[in-house]
């Protein structure tokens, strides 16, 4: 049977005799798009096998073994480079006397039998990927396989065989994202570390040490840089029924009402979100905070951080809420996981000094201290203790009290500060770190590098805010989720 001769019902009814229960939904894919025995037999994609077979890695392999076994072939014999095109760089004559030949994988790859002390927690369904030690032996037992191919696998030699184990261990996937970029991640540094001491090409050193130097200098330029970065989003906003007269009315109104000791809520939500536009598109183009302030004083209370947070990010719940409930569903994994470190020991010393209706609250407080050092980063760069003046443009916590202690036992005085600016006055930890957070986005800034995966995993994992196009999580973040839910 060649595949060129099929229609498109042909080739639904042969998959299916072939095993692959394609749903009417898959099926409707295939017809919506002319999907014929010749234009499968042209070659397709990954990204449009994945189309056709969505959420679905087993019928995605089965189908590419299924094309793979009917296609019509044309072999031209020429002289090739095994090497050529891998993702990891050149390789001389010289290396390759001590790398393995080249082969190409099997269409269908068969996962290993892995260590007993792994192989029985996997056959009992547990998961064991949460554990680095197991983790590791996984990752060892997959590289002895690959390595009989190949020791310069390309990105889809990696893919192929991530994809397997997922699909016979599916519990082993990661919790966000495709659900393998952890494994990918980590089975390519073992190549990399196992191929290190075969590696003595004079050019691909020279090579390696470029990058290498360049990416060193950058690195340390972007960390030491004191220099604020901003987003740069676009100004097609919506201004019907408004212009320059009618924001300038609206903008004397919440002026004045914020000179009133008991301001009229409901009018002033009403003109922030009327003036909301028109407000977006000054941030965009530039407005410094003072004036930014100046002109809209409510953008300077924790509860005008957050409404304008939700009037960007519409949600059924705001933002304050979704932080509390998503936050407190994670606090005990994120405790558990902070082990022998200082900041851990003076939440524990003030959770046994505590009344016992101050607990729940001691618990929040502390898992936000705690949240950044599981991703090997530091709260001080984001909170700082007593009257210093905050060193970073970037949205920063200044606690008046200088001890932690106070922080996380009862309500202290918090200022959130931006570019040297006082924006808010909060009363507790709590509220200024979701205050602080919200600044992020109410005055169109990137998160500094010093504190990127913390305000990352915020975002994306607990405010559940992801815009349009964004990319994948880091691999570091992921690696995190897979440890906390």
């Amino acid at each position: 049977m060649t595949l060129r001769g099929l229609s498109t019902e042909e080739l639904l009814k042969r998959l299916m005799e072939e095993g692959i229960d394609v749903s009417d939904d898959e099926a409707q894919r295939f017809r919506d798009n002319d999907l014929d025995g010749e234009t499968v037999d042209c070659g397709l994609t990954e990204t449009m096998v994945a189309y056709l077979f969505d959420k679905s890695f087993k019928k995605q392999l089965k189908f590419r073994d299924f094309t793979n076994r009917y296609k019509e072939v044309i072999i031209t014999l020429q002289p090739v480079d095994p090497f050529e095109g891998t993702v990891e760089g050149p390789v001389s004559q010289a290396n390759q006397s001590s790398i393995p030949s080249c082969r190409r994988l099997p269409a269908v790859i068969s996962i290993p039998k892995f260590p007993q002390d792994v192989q029985s927690h996997l056959d009992l369904k547990e998961p064991v990927q949460k554990e680095q030690k197991y983790r590791n032996k996984i990752i060892g037992s997959l590289y002895e396989m690959l390595s009989q191919y190949t020791m310069y696998p390309t990105h889809s030699d990696y893919i192929q065989v991530i994809k397997a184990l997922i699909v016979k261990y599916p519990f082993s996937r990661d919790v966000h994202g495709n659900g393998y970029d952890t494994w990918h991640s980590q089975l390519k540094r073992k190549f990399k570390a196992e191929r290190a001491p075969l590696i003595s090409n004079e050019e691909v050193n020279r090579v390696k040490e470029k990058f290498g130097r360049t990416q060193k200098h950058r690195t340390t330029e972007e960390s030491s840089s004191s220099c604020l970065k901003r987003l740069k989003p676009s100004l097609d906003s919506c201004f019907v029924g408004e212009d320059a007269a009618s924001v300038d009315a609206h903008i004397k109104v919440l002026n004045d009402q914020h000179k009133k000791l008991h301001p009229d809520t409901a009018l002033v939500k009403d003109r922030m979100t009327k003036t909301f536009a028109w407000r977006r598109r000054e941030v965009a183009e530039g407005m410094c905070t003072v004036d930014l302030l100046k002109r809209y004083p409510f953008l300077g209370t924790s509860a005008g951080l957050c409404d304008e947070v939700d009037l960007m990010h519409p949600c059924q719940d705001n933002i304050c809420r979704r932080f509390s409930e998503n936050f407190t569903a994670v606090l005990q994994n994120v405790l558990q996981m902070t082990k022998d470190l200082p900041l851990k020991k003076v939440y524990m010393e003030a959770r046994e000094n505590a009344l016992a209706e101050d607990i729940t609250g001691i618990d929040f407080k502390g898992a936000l201290l705690l949240l950044p050092s599981i991703f090997k980063e530091k709260i001080e760069d984001f909170i700082i203790l007593g009257e210093n003046t905050p060193m970073s443009p970037y949205p920063t916590i200044q606690m008046k009290d200088k001890s932690w202690t106070t922080a996380l036992s009862r309500q202290c005085r918090c200022v959130v500060t931006v570019e040297g600016v006082d924006v808010c006055s909060c009363c507790s930890l709590d509220e200024a770190y979701i205050s602080a957070f919200s600044t992020f986005f109410v005055f169109n800034m990137t998160y500094p590098a010093y504190f990127k995966k913390t305000l990352v995993f915020l975002q994306n994992c607990i405010v559940n805010i992801g815009d349009q196009g964004d990319k994948p999580l880091p691999v570091s973040v992921t690696r995190v989720l897979n440890q906390l839910y």
